[in-house]
């Protein structure tokens, strides 16, 4: 009797060590989301493409899985997809159709599963007009031409996604800047898949630009500039620098300058002028100047010796007022000297219009900084130790100033009669 007891208890424990707890068979794992129907398909830009997309869900031994939920997303290119997530069925498949965004190109959808790392990825194709892309077809830049001149043709290439040729796509053809005119603002590509208008200028130099489009290609705008050159030079004209004064034997502070201009009034560079002093003797940097990027020929006038009016003239041949003249005075120079602590002299008798030179002669800081005296007053010397600074006493009367550093106990004046 013990015996049977003793086995009719093992038996009652094995039964429920086997049985207890026990929570049924575990459910499938996906290990893998695969595309099944609907990749590499090619259609209009925007439009749903004609194939659903389908995929089907597997686990680590290449079953189908049904219940598994998968998540669509528009990975590139924009558009949408419908539904952003379902179930697959019994067969593990699982399926949504794809709206394609409004750019051309490649394009991709993607379908994940939760636990599974890598999506299955479709490509799709978008075109517009049976194109996917657009690009120039020759240069692009046009250096050489001059106003009113029609430059080498412009072109673009369109083609497919092979790289092959489109015929029959409507390019768009703008100014966007400068100015002038196309031949045409719509043309249709040929049989080459090419695309092309002339440019004609308009009287005004400078930067132009042009584009070809079709919304949506890549590469669109394609961009044309042109750097347009003035006409031949026709005219000339006193820019600046005319009727300065100066100290005898010094240079003027302003350059000599004159501008030649085309028929239409546009700037012209590199257009020889040449210069000739005339009374007061002195010098010129250059007599035979080119004007620059923006027409202007310039000259430094260093005067003569002589005190007086002065004069040099610029001449062109051909040109319609040539020659230019410039009349210019040459002042006296009266100088005082800035000391440690005092001017010399304090008191300088000049005539009128003489340029006052102060020099600096001290080892200390000093400036001039004019107190009083008629008419408007010469602008204030900055505070140095060294060099020198130049003022003009214009009108008769007296001049008073003083040390900026040092103000009343450092006074000058000068009186103009």
């Amino acid at each position: 009797m013990p015996t049977l007891r003793r086995s009719f208890i093992w038996v009652l424990g094995a039964a429920a060590a086997c049985g207890g707890g026990s929570s049924g068979p575990r459910p499938p794992t996906p290990s893998q989301v695969l595309v099944s129907a609907g990749d590499n398909q090619v259609d209009t830009a925007g439009q749903q493409l004609t194939t659903a997309l389908v995929v089907i869900v597997e686990d680590a031994s290449g079953t189908p899985l049904s219940g598994i939920t998968v998540n669509w997303a528009a990975a590139t290119g924009g558009g949408s997809v419908t539904p952003g997530s379902g179930a697959t069925g019994a067969d593990g498949k699982a399926s949504a159709t794809r709206t394609l965004g409004p750019g051309a190109g490649t394009q991709t959808t993607t379908a994940s599963v939760s636990g599974v790392v890598t999506p299955a990825t479709f490509h799709h194709v978008a075109q517009i007009q049976g194109a996917t892309q657009i690009q120039a077809s020759g240069p692009t830049i046009r250096n050489s031409d001059t106003v009113l001149a029609t430059a080498a043709p412009l072109v673009v290439l369109v083609a497919d996604q092979n790289s092959l040729p489109r015929p029959g796509v409507i390019v768009t053809w703008t100014i966007t800047g400068g100015g002038g005119s196309l031949t045409q603002a719509v043309d249709t590509t040929d049989a080459g898949g090419l695309s092309s208008v002339s440019w004609t200028f308009n009287s005004v130099s400078g930067g132009k630009t042009a584009q070809a489009a079709v919304t949506g290609l890549q590469g669109s705008p394609v961009s044309f500039t042109a750097s347009v050159a003035a006409g031949t030079a026709t005219q000339m004209a006193l820019n600046s620098g005319n009727s300065q004064a100066g100290p005898v034997g010094a240079a003027l502070p302003a350059p000599h300058t004159v501008i030649v201009r085309d028929a239409y009034g546009n700037p012209k560079s590199n257009s020889p002028v040449t210069w000739v002093l005339g009374v007061g003797g002195g010098s010129l940097s250059t007599t035979t100047p080119t004007t620059d990027a923006s027409g202007i020929a310039a000259v430094t006038r260093t005067l003569g010796a002589a005190v007086g009016v002065t004069s040099d003239t610029a001449k062109a041949a051909g040109l319609t007022g040539s020659p230019v003249a410039f009349t210019d005075t040459a002042g006296a120079v009266d100088t005082v000297q800035i000391h440690d602590n005092f001017f010399t002299p304090v008191h300088d008798t000049v005539a009128v219009g003489t340029f006052i030179r102060f020099r600096w002669l001290g080892a200390a800081q000093h400036g001039v900084s004019w107190l009083n005296g008629p008419g408007t007053l010469p602008t204030n010397s900055p505070i140095q130790a060294t060099g020198e600074y130049v003022a003009r006493v214009t009108q008769l009367g007296t001049y008073n100033y003083q040390c900026t550093v040092h103000g009343a106990t450092m006074p000058g004046a000068v009186v103009s009669q």
